[in-house]
């Protein structure tokens, strides 16, 4: 496990020098980019779960603006204790940061079930096109993506630079069925594919 460990340390450490590298606005003009590839995907009513970038991020500003002009709610994520809870937020531009420096909505506002939204937004430090996912280290979206449900209607969104070749996974690292980048749109993975049904 440590051998894994120290493996995702590093591509961590590669991820953070790559990103940190990149002119301020790459991130906005990903954004601008994802957020277009991003519209087929959008419910036609109801809520996107997606997440308020912080500094090195790709920029979901306009990922949420588009969604709210058609009409539909966001829900940000808030750690509560060890779970990732969702909350609906009417506007974003003035949440305080939380010790990582992530956008975070009011502690005492009631959390939704993210298996209720239409569209799950995920960030990651990298991806793969397997579908495998580095988080920044704490578990928290592999745990609450664990269901099959939300997986159907989540999505990974990155800039280019995150796509790395292959991913470390360890047992409990969920998979993404699909990622989304600016040069390649939204694409299924592996992590797609049903088994066949098998009658009996």
């Amino acid at each position: 496990m440590s051998g894994l460990v120290d493996q995702k340390r590093a591509l961590r450490a590669t991820l953070r020098a790559r990103l940190a590298a990149l002119p301020a606005p790459a991130f906005h003009d990903a954004g601008v980019v994802v957020a277009a590839h991003l519209v087929p995907l959008l419910p036609a009513r109801g809520v996107v779960a997606a997440f308020a970038s912080r500094a090195g991020e790709l920029d979901t500003t306009p990922l949420l603006a588009l969604a709210r002009a058609r009409g539909l709610q966001v829900a940000l994520p808030r750690i509560d204790g060890d779970a990732l809870g969702f909350v609906i937020v009417d506007d974003d531009a003035a949440l305080p940061r939380d010790r990582w420096g992530i956008p975070a909505p009011d502690p005492r506002a009631p959390t939704i079930d993210v298996g209720s939204c239409g569209l799950v937004v995920v960030p990651g430090l990298a991806f793969d096109d397997a579908g495998g996912r580095l988080g920044y280290g704490r578990g928290y979206y592999d745990r609450a993506l664990a269901g099959a449900d939300i997986l159907d209607r989540a999505v990974g969104v990155s800039l280019d630079e995150q796509r790395v070749g292959r991913l470390p996974m360890a047992a409990h690292d969920v998979r993404l069925r699909r990622l989304c980048t600016p040069a390649r749109g939204v694409f299924d993975t592996p992590a797609s594919a049903r088994p066949p049904v098998v009658d009996e």
